[in-house]
């Protein structure tokens, strides 16, 4: 009776999915067209360069830069947005020689996240070598990713490992502290260490302000325009609440479960619609995962005490990761419908594809191994350690590749097979 209300809840909430509809956006804010046009030779100066992109733009987030065809930096006025329109943004150019010029735009999705695009024009004829823009730079997205998987990796394993480490001290089984000892203080350390580290690497692929100067100065409305910003101020708080000793064991708890929550608020939740399925439907699925790779660490660091005959525990822990894995797995299929569709996943060329692809493979093999090693424990009442490790490491490298698709641009029925949106960062 217990499985068929779960399964009654998981077709309701399918079909309220379905019924909400699947709106074709673009993974972030992306240009869709531009006065002058990229490419275009003009016969006189335009007077004013206007872009206008997928989706509205934060205004204190838009940077704009020209160069001209010796790479050398014009100076610009601060580019506005269109009244009425915040989708566009205009910024006046001075007079201008004959040549071509590269227009180097920055600005900030919905979801918080970076987006550079590039256009080109000429006046008057084609420059016949055009350099590259001396000052313009472009963040190395690899230490990103690297830092948030540390931080966020380190949170989504802590969370639910102490979780269910609480919970299965009901059954006389060893607490967080006593599997980890001084590794629980090591990998705080290192959570933050990541956490800190991934503010400045994101703050530096902001050209138009600086993040840390307005938390220095307590600049809410600036910083509100970021919710990764957000995300990253939460988590560095509640990681701080966490070290203070001596709580009830509910703070703790409680904290690593609002801390896990955070890490659903950054990607691309904020820039899909509807915005509340979005992230209703990436909160549930951080928390499962959370809780399902959890628990397999939890069995692997028990080791024999786990093992034995401990009917009331086997139990608990059969039905907890049945249920994370069922729920983990039907949310992400859940997020996948919503925020694209499969003709356009399967016809893209992005990276995002493949790497959904990888964490699919990954998924399905946990599966299988979860089920040959369930059927070992209840006929044999034994572990297979080998396959409890390969399961959390097809587990973790399933995290990576979600981690890393939310800092790559997504295909939708309005991208084309190449890239159209170049990003620095989710």
């Amino acid at each position: 009776m217990r499985w068929k209300r779960y399964l009654t809840l998981l077709w309701l909430a399918f079909f309220l999915v379905l019924a909400t509809g699947n709106s074709a956006v673009q993974a972030h804010a992306g240009l869709m067209s531009s006065t002058p046009k990229d490419g275009e030779v003009l016969q006189t100066n335009p007077g004013q360069l206007s872009m206008r992109f997928t989706e509205t733009l934060e205004p204190d987030l838009v940077s704009m830069k020209l160069y001209d065809w010796n790479g050398k930096e014009i100076s610009l006025e601060r580019p506005t947005l269109q009244p009425g329109d915040a989708s566009q943004v205009n910024v006046p150019l001075p007079e201008l020689a004959e040549g071509t010029y590269t227009a180097i735009v920055s600005v900030v999705s919905e979801d918080g996240h970076p987006v550079e695009e590039r256009l080109s024009f000429s006046i008057g004829q084609k420059s016949a070598v055009v350099a590259e823009p001396s000052t313009a730079k472009k963040t190395d997205s690899s230490y990103l990713i690297v830092y948030r998987y540390l931080a966020q990796g380190i949170i989504l394993l802590g969370g639910g490992l102490y979780v269910v480490a609480w919970w299965a001290q009901r059954y006389g089984l060893p607490s967080m502290a006593q599997l980890l000892g001084i590794g629980r203080q090591i990998g705080w350390v290192l959570g933050l260490v990541g956490l800190i580290f991934l503010w400045f690497l994101y703050d530096e692929s902001l050209t138009s302000v600086s993040l840390t100067q307005a938390l220095w100065q307590l600049d809410g409305k600036l910083l509100a325009q970021s919710p990764f910003a957000i995300m990253l101020i939460i988590s560095f708080v509640l990681m701080l609440l966490l070290s203070i000793p001596n709580m009830v064991s509910g703070w703790y708890v409680g904290i690593w479960v609002l801390l896990v929550s955070a890490q659903a608020f950054g990607g691309h939740a904020w820039g899909i619609a509807p915005v509340w399925l979005s992230i209703v439907l990436r909160l549930l699925h951080v928390l499962t995962v959370s809780l399902w790779l959890g628990a397999l660490v939890y069995l692997l660091l028990a080791g024999k005490q786990a093992e034995r005959d401990r009917k009331e525990f086997k139990a608990f822990f059969l039905r907890t990761v049945a249920m994370a894995a069922l729920l983990a797995v039907v949310t992400g299929v859940l997020m996948l419908l919503v925020q694209t569709d499969l003709a356009s996943v399967f016809q893209s060329s992005l990276t995002w594809s493949y790497l959904l692809y990888g964490k699919v493979i990954c998924i399905i093999v946990m599966l299988g191994l979860a089920y040959r090693q369930t059927k070992r424990w209840r006929k044999e009442n034994t572990l297979q350690q080998v396959l409890l490790r390969w399961e959390i490491i097809l587990g973790i490298v399933a995290i990576l590749a979600g981690l890393w698709m939310s800092q790559t641009n997504y295909p939708t029925a309005t991208t084309s097979t190449q890239a159209t949106i170049q990003t620095d960062l989710y």
